[in-house]
């Protein structure tokens, strides 16, 4: 299980819960500024840590929120492979796929 603390617009704490060093601080605004992201989109990323206890990790701009799971059904939409240069990103997540479209809930 997760914990997902909200830190401030596009950057999140978060945990495994009774996992130590498990704890990763993601920001999402360098791909977000980088790129010029507008409208409705999500971005989706695989998470670094800790091996064993990692999912997929969905940040949803519109509503400035953050879930993970290993289950996200697209009903449609389309996607773009973003990555920052990984020489000089100082930030995780530094490569996403930017969803538009809808999951099945």
């Amino acid at each position: 299980m997760k914990s997902v603390q909200h830190i401030s617009k596009a950057k999140f704490k978060i945990s495994t819960v009774d996992v130590p060093e498990s704890e990763i601080l993601l920001d999402f605004n360098p791909v977000i500024e980088q790129f010029q992201l507008r409208g409705k989109f999500y971005l989706i990323h695989w998470q670094a840590r800790p091996k064993g206890h990692r999912e997929y990790g969905v940040y949803n701009f519109e509503a400035d929120s953050y879930i993970s799971g290993d289950n996200f059904p697209v009903s449609y939409g389309s996607h773009q492979l973003l990555m920052l240069d990984d020489l000089t990103a100082a930030t995780v997540p530094s490569a996403v796929i930017c969803f538009r479209g809808y999951f099945n809930k």
